[in-house]
């Protein structure tokens, strides 16, 4: 449970004005795609935490019966939240954000975020190649 909670406040911190509470749609002019620290683990520390945090309050008070109907309806909600808040990280960042989707997990079981559609996968990884091409 503490360690659920010290991951997301952690991620906050890292995150710092690239954080918000709320899913951004329109990427700001100083809006960067954070990929250190509790980020190097967890593509969604935060909400990762927040998962094992609610389950673990749960625990903590030997509720068993909630702490299985938390994980699912926390589940259910980061599942949809999380595939919401790629498809527009990934067209912010684009193959940067493609690279460490690729390389870093969600942090939550059985949560793979947006399925990237295998075309505009294939036109990130063109686009990359005539950039090395250039180079």
């Amino acid at each position: 449970m503490m360690g659920g909670d010290l991951t997301r406040k952690i991620a906050m911190i890292t995150a710092a004005h690239n954080f918000d509470h709320l899913v951004q749609s329109q990427r700001a002019p100083n809006h960067q795609l954070v990929q250190h620290g509790v980020y190097s683990y967890s593509r969604h520390p935060s909400y990762a935490g927040w998962f094992y945090w609610s389950i673990g309050t749960q625990l903590l008070l030997c509720n068993p019966v909630c702490a299985v109907g938390y994980a699912c309806a926390a589940w259910k909600f980061f599942d949809e939240r999380i595939e919401e808040e790629e498809c527009h990280l990934l067209r912010f960042f684009g193959l940067q954000y493609k690279q460490y989707k690729e390389n870093v997990g969600v942090g939550i079981p059985g949560i793979k975020g947006y399925e990237i559609p295998p075309e505009y996968s294939a036109y990130l990884d063109r686009i990359n190649l005539q950039r090395v091409e250039e180079d």
